[in-house]
């Protein structure tokens, strides 16, 4: 009989199931939920154990939950397999947002910690540039769900964050010795997209009027490549993110002359790195064969305006520049996702 073989998803459902099982951090309570779906999810906390999906120095009220009750971020949820009574963390161990939440924010408290990260994207960085919101009130050396100053890609009324509108699950800006510049990462863990068009009927046409006059004002896109092609996920975010890129630039948010969108994607996911959801973009760029080719292909300057970088690759920055005082970070990391 032929053996079956897990794909990425699978194996990394399975070790955040492994994790919940053995992990000193996660309480005997939250590894046996009671409920229907938590019961057929291996990888789903116990309800009413949310926290425990966080980094520990990041649980509790004043953690993690009022950085993002400050912001009015909303919190991703899987609304099929939750119950949603407050803004608070997923149940789900393998959502993106809690990978990224979980590497990002607790370096803020590591010497060079952040700078590790961005310099492991760019040799060029000289320091980390503290967020001040204004209308927020708020100040940070990282934001999640950014959406630019003041308000969305989609319009003034469009303030909300987490949803709704063009964001980013990461946000820093960078002294470089060229100049500041905003890193914008869109973090990936487990995804996979199949076929999709999000041009299709009414919602295409919404989009489109949309995004099309900052489409054809961007300096980001070569000549040649329509909006169209891009309205197929995971193309279709990327390409709203680096227009949101483009605004801040034009606008000098944050004093930032140069702003790179950077796809933080696993190695080992192979069907989200590899999956050409759009017919329009593979055959308009027939030499690229992945995602990140086809996305550098499109763009008139890649090398400034998109990047794309694996976790490791970041974690190993992090323990090379920041050694023992990482120690707990680098630890969790590695029991937790392998990286």
């Amino acid at each position: 009989m032929a053996e079956t073989r897990m794909n990425f998803r699978e194996r990394e459902h399975q070790r955040q199931a492994t994790f919940r099982r053995t992990s000193a951090t996660i309480s005997s309570n939250g590894r046996v939920p009671i409920d229907k779906e938590g019961r057929q999810y291996p990888y789903m906390l116990a309800l009413g154990y949310e926290d425990e999906n966080l980094f520990p120095t990041l649980r509790g009220a004043e953690g993690v939950r009022r950085f993002f009750d400050e912001r009015s971020i909303e919190w991703w949820r899987h609304c099929d397999l939750e119950e949603v009574h407050e803004n608070g963390p997923t149940r789900n161990m393998a959502s993106s947002q809690i990978a990224c939440v979980n590497f990002i924010l607790p370096l803020v408290g590591i010497e060079n910690g952040l700078l590790a990260v961005l310099a492991a994207i760019d040799d060029d960085v000289t320091g980390i540039v503290t967020i001040v919101d204004p209308r927020a009130g708020t100040a940070s050396p990282v934001e999640f769900e950014w959406i630019g100053l003041g308000h969305a890609l989609e319009g003034k009324s469009e303030t909300k964050r987490g949803k709704f509108s063009t964001s980013v699950d990461a946000f820093l800006v960078a002294e470089t010795r060229s100049g500041r510049r905003g890193y914008l990462l869109e973090w990936k863990y487990t995804e996979v997209y199949g076929e999709n068009d999000m041009g299709r009927g009414q919602k295409g046409k919404t989009r489109r009027l949309r995004y099309a006059k900052p489409y054809d004002a961007s300096p980001t896109f070569r000549d040649g490549v329509c909006l169209d092609a891009w309205l197929h996920e995971p193309f279709y975010q990327i390409m709203r993110q680096r227009l949101l890129a483009d605004r801040m630039v034009l606008e000098k948010e944050l004093e930032v002359s140069e702003a790179k969108v950077v796809l933080v994607v696993p190695d080992g996911n192979f069907d989200f790195r590899q999956n050409l959801t759009s017919p329009s973009l593979a055959a308009r760029l027939p030499e690229a064969t992945t995602v990140e080719e086809v996305i550098r292909a499109a763009m008139n300057v890649p090398d400034r305006d998109f990047g794309i970088v694996s976790q490791s690759v970041l974690s190993t920055a992090v323990r090379m520049m920041c050694g023992g005082s990482a120690h707990d970070w680098s630890e969790y990391h590695a029991a937790r996702y392998g990286w």
